[in-house]
């Protein structure tokens, strides 16, 4: 079979462009995104998929006029193509600088922002990238060697969401395609390709395990190495969502929230600890950075282990706490006061409070148009509906203050703000930002937490109120 074949069965098996009207291919001008773009481009025109295409090229400034002749060679291959394309210039240098960490991570997320904002711009849903199976090889092996578990072991996803908030999805369709047949497709079609440099730059670990590691291994130990590694990446994806299920079973009796009782904690199999403890950290970061076995290791050490006023560093700025009885996730906050927030809201409509980098949007739609167990399946913690009769009156998004109360849905009687929140764990430094939305000066959701129980969606209920609350942009 062909790659072209391939890519077309991979994207339709998986609904990867089902729904999407127009995807943002991103373009580097490597041989891995020259494919992508030609074979998108190809199975638009031929009719076998109905998405535009529309290329994005960002100029990392990083080589010089290397970089300048990537731009000026991405420019003459979407024309080539007639595909649209948008480029951009960006100082990944000046920003690492000024930011620090790695020039790797830098130009990753400058070039997803870049991706995603090229997305907004066209009206696109999905942006898709050029990752393909060797690329997964090396990612599961990378991971191996740095002690991953079976999460980190599914390696590359073949889609997710762009961002916590973002409806767009990032797609890899050429996930499934060797870089050779890459190539083959490339001198088929009669398609030239740039050279990255920085490829060979084996103080790069990743370089390292793709020119020495893997062929070391597969010269002396075995040549089919990279495909073993393809199948544990496939089997480690098929266990994971299996025992996905069972945490979920297990979370009920042990997560609320952003917390995990450590006693029922403690009856959960070892197997599903790990991802007992993602479904808490997901209640605070959605797409929290991929933890190693270690971090999960030390996160159960905490729990059973552990002894109250303990807290624990974790990547992505995360911090888990040790209660009498639980351990807790939160974002590690900086050492300025929080800002105070008083926002009427608009209803329906977007409020913006640009000082202290909030947003909020109302809206009111008939009961019968909305569906509560899609919305529940879907929602953030960010994300809330309620009756909107039972919530009538001026909607204020404030911080909470002493002296606020409310009665906790599902938990029976009135309860002071503050009290709840140390029911919950809510670390103290974390509290100043904690807001809540009133109705007629009552709070009726304390956000990221829990909603008032008399504005239940009940069946009496004729009108719902969508609120959806954004920190942070």
């Amino acid at each position: 079979m062909s790659l072209y074949s391939d890519v077309l069965k991979l994207i339709r098996r998986h609904k990867l462009l089902s729904g999407v009207e127009s995807v943002v291919v991103g373009l580097s001008g490597g041989p891995d995104s020259v494919c992508l773009l030609d074979v998108l481009a190809l199975m638009r025109e031929r009719g076998d998929i109905d998405a535009a295409v529309h290329a994005a090229h960002l100029n990392h400034c990083l080589r010089d006029a290397e970089s300048d002749d990537d731009e000026h060679f991405v420019r003459e291959l979407a024309g080539t193509l007639g595909v649209p394309i948008t480029v951009d210039r960006r100082d990944i240098g000046a920003a690492q600088a000024a930011e620090g960490g790695s020039m790797e991570a830098v130009a990753r997320r400058e070039r997803y922002a870049f991706f995603a904002s090229v997305a907004e711009t066209v009206g696109a849903s999905a942006v898709a990238v050029g990752h393909h199976a060797d690329d997964q090889i090396e990612t599961v092996l990378h991971r191996l060697i740095r002690g991953a578990g079976l999460k980190g072991l599914r390696g590359i996803p073949l889609t997710r969401l762009m961002g916590a908030d973002s409806p767009v999805r990032l797609i890899r369709p050429l996930l499934g395609s060797r870089h050779a047949d890459i190539l083959v497709h490339l001198n088929e079609r009669g398609l030239e390709y740039r050279s990255d440099s920085s490829n060979a730059d084996t103080s790069l670990t990743r370089n390292r395990i793709r020119h020495t590691l893997l062929p070391r291994i597969e010269l002396e130990f075995n040549p089919a190495f990279g495909e073993s590694l393809l199948r544990l990446s496939r089997s480690a994806t098929d266990v994971h969502e299996l025992l996905l299920d069972v945490a979920h079973t297990a979370a009920v009796e042990c997560v609320s929230g952003n917390a995990i009782d450590v006693e029922e904690f403690g009856l959960a199999h070892g197997a599903v600890r790990p991802l007992i403890i993602d479904l808490a950290v997901e209640w605070v970061d959605p797409l929290h950075p991929q933890f190693d076995a270690r971090h999960y290791d030390a996160v159960v050490a905490l729990a059973l282990d552990g002894t109250p006023g303990m807290q624990l560093d974790l990547p992505g700025g995360i911090v888990a706490s040790r209660w009498a009885d639980a351990v807790s996730f939160a974002m590690r906050q900086p050492d300025e006061p929080a800002p105070q927030v008083h926002m009427p809201l608009a209803c329906p409509g977007q409020t913006v409070d640009a000082v202290a980098g909030v947003r909020a949007v109302a809206e009111v739609v008939a009961r019968s148009d909305f569906d509560l167990g899609a919305f529940v399946s879907a929602k953030t913690c960010y994300d809330e509906a309620m009756d909107a009769d039972a919530a009538a009156g001026e909607l204020v998004l404030r911080s909470w203050q002493d002296g606020d109360r409310f009665e906790p849905l599902g938990v029976g009687g009135s309860k002071k703000v503050g009290d709840f929140l140390t029911d919950l764990k809510v670390p103290v430094e974390e509290r100043g930002r904690v807001m809540v939305v009133t109705a007629a000066g009552r709070p009726v959701w304390l956000v990221g937490r829990r909603i008032d129980e008399g504005v239940k969606i009940t069946e009496s209920t004729s009108r719902v109120l969508k609120l959806s609350v954004s920190v942070g942009g």
